[in-house]
């Protein structure tokens, strides 16, 4: 039994005649024929009564009809399915990403990339860094934001994003005002650390051990936003990506201290599986990332361009960007 019979055989059940039935379908009567007869055998048994004028169902061809009917839909849904998949008029985009990305990072240039493709579900998932490669590896998210280059070496990767590491104060701070701070000048401040980034947190401490200076940690906190509350609030002062506080340095109520020593730079790589079935979604992001200007939006083709305006701005819905979990960085 294929499909076609089973459309051969509802053109039969509809026209209530095998000659209508075979113009409906585009075949000679003798071919519906022997495509109904060739059903009939497959099932034992026979689908229509053919000792009256008019063609009608026996009990076996009405519970095929039923059948029939479901399976012949579910073939056209599956091939309307794929062909918005193919034109991006329906799918769903999974990425990965450490916090800094997933909530400093992506926003933008998601805005942009739903703006021309607002039918796609995009779901972002909060990873720990380690987890992320074998994630994409793995295909349960199609993109991977990572801070270095992954080891599989089935992964593509390109950077993205560059960055570094800056400590920052309360404006009430005494050293806000400083045009030079030493490490050696923080041995008797308090510190809060965010307690999933344990390579920043390393990074400091080998900082201060060099300098021979004491870093008191206070707190550890489980998100950026929680940490700048509290450096606002003068519990401490905190070392973050500089990306996390760039609003609230332009509006003055953090202040970023001119610490010499600090040299820690921080990359943000955008990693996929190029090979096997990098979906349409997937491909369209990482085009839209390539090209995203970080400090300025997007620097794109100019058809590109076009396609957005088209469609026209859209703001970034909730509805449309998920992010369950959170699984923790």
């Amino acid at each position: 039994m294929d499909l076609l019979q089973l459309e051969h055989f509802l053109a039969v059940v509809d026209e209530r005649t095998f000659t209508r039935a075979a113009e409906r379908v585009c075949r000679t009567q003798s071919a519906v024929s022997q495509s109904i007869k060739k059903l009939e055998e497959e099932i034992g048994a026979p689908l229509f009564a053919r000792d009256v004028h008019d063609v009608s169902l026996t009990e076996a061809g009405r519970v095929l009809a039923d059948y029939a009917r479901r399976m012949v839909h579910l073939r056209d849904q599956a091939v309307r399915q794929v062909s918005e998949l193919k034109s991006l008029k329906a799918g769903t985009l999974a990425i990965a990403a450490h916090e800094s990305a997933a909530v400093y990072l992506l926003p933008a240039a998601l805005r942009t990339y739903l703006q021309m493709f607002p039918d796609i579900n995009v779901k972002i998932y909060r990873s720990r860094l380690n987890e992320i490669p074998r994630q994409v590896m793995d295909r349960e998210v199609d993109v991977g934001f990572v801070k270095d280059e992954p080891a599989f070496h089935e992964l593509e990767w390109v950077d993205v994003h560059a960055d570094e590491l800056v400590c920052i104060a309360s404006p009430r701070h005494p050293l806000a005002g400083c045009a030079d701070v030493r490490v050696r000048d923080l041995g008797a401040e308090q510190f809060i650390l965010h307690h999933l980034c344990n390579s920043t947190a390393e990074a400091v401490l080998r900082l201060f051990e060099r300098h021979a200076t004491n870093c008191r940690i206070v707190a550890e906190l489980w998100s950026f936003e929680n940490i700048k509350s509290f450096v606002q609030e003068d519990v401490g002062l905190a070392f973050v990506p500089g990306i996390t506080v760039r609003r609230e340095l332009l509006d003055g109520v953090l202040v970023r201290l001119p610490l010499r020593e600090l040299a820690v730079p921080r990359r943000t790589i955008m990693t996929y599986r190029e090979h096997g079935s990098l979906s349409g979604a997937a491909r369209e992001l990482i085009k839209i990332v390539r090209a995203f200007n970080w400090e300025r939006g997007p620097t794109l083709p100019a058809a590109v361009r076009a396609t957005a305006v088209t469609r026209g701005p859209r703001a970034l819905r909730p509805a449309a960007v998920g992010i369950p979990g959170p699984r923790q960085e």
